[in-house]
């Protein structure tokens, strides 16, 4: 990791398109090079984030996602600057679309990318990743159609695939936004066979996750 001071971040930030920020500050700027520059705080005082900072869990699990290779974003820098009191990464920009987008374009139309939406969740959970931040604005369609993951901080991975439980809580990250709930609605069944034919579950596994998933939706 590398300290900058406060005159590098101004000149690192400089002519940057601002992305995202909230109440505390700017969180994800657009520095116009193919390069995304994401500022992390620690959000409460006390918290493991004193110990292992939100930046170098970004770090560690795009690593990680690579060797399971699940598109993510490639990391350029790992930056702290003492002054502003926030851990920068810098990662390569995910060329793509987000995928609350393409759903969208698709309501009512084709079942195709709710399937195959159903089928990266089931690949995920078979990869013992439990992203807790898998809404439909953190996922992108990419160029080749494939789908890849970004804000990667909030995430586990563990060494075998997720149990029914974790499944299901993962669901309800998903589905935490009413918009996100009625455009899978739109197209359930196509959702839910392409996780089916991609999860290897036992059918009484399955059916328990559909009853969970329908509860979330209802």
């Amino acid at each position: 990791m590398e300290k900058i001071s406060q005159q590098q971040y101004q000149s690192l930030i400089k002519g940057a398109l601002l992305l995202e920020e909230d109440a505390f500050g700017v969180k994800v700027l657009d520095t116009g090079k193919g390069e995304i520059i994401k500022l992390f705080r620690r959000k409460r005082l006390l918290s493991t984030a004193l110990f292992f900072p939100y930046a170098y869990r970004f770090v560690a699990n795009a690593k990680k996602l690579k060797q399971l290779n699940i598109p993510t974003v490639i990391i350029n820098q790992l930056l702290w600057c003492p002054s502003i009191k926030r851990h920068m990464v810098i990662y390569q920009k995910l060329e793509g679309e987000l995928l609350r987008t393409v759903l969208s374009q698709s309501f009512n139309q084709s079942a195709e990318p709710y399937e195959k939406f159903g089928r990266f969740i089931a690949q995920l959970h078979q990869k013992g990743v439990y992203f807790r931040s898998a809404h439909l604005k953190n996922i992108l369609v990419l160029p080749d159609n494939e789908f890849g993951l970004i804000d990667i901080s909030d995430m586990q991975i563990k060494r075998r695939p997720l149990n029914h439980s974790l499944r299901l809580r993962n669901f309800s990250h998903i589905l935490r936004y009413q918009e996100d709930k009625d455009l899978i609605k739109s197209q359930l069944d196509a959702f839910i066979s392409g996780y089916t034919n991609e999860s290897k579950l036992s059918p009484t596994s399955l059916l328990a996750l559909k009853k969970g998933i329908g509860a979330l939706l209802a």
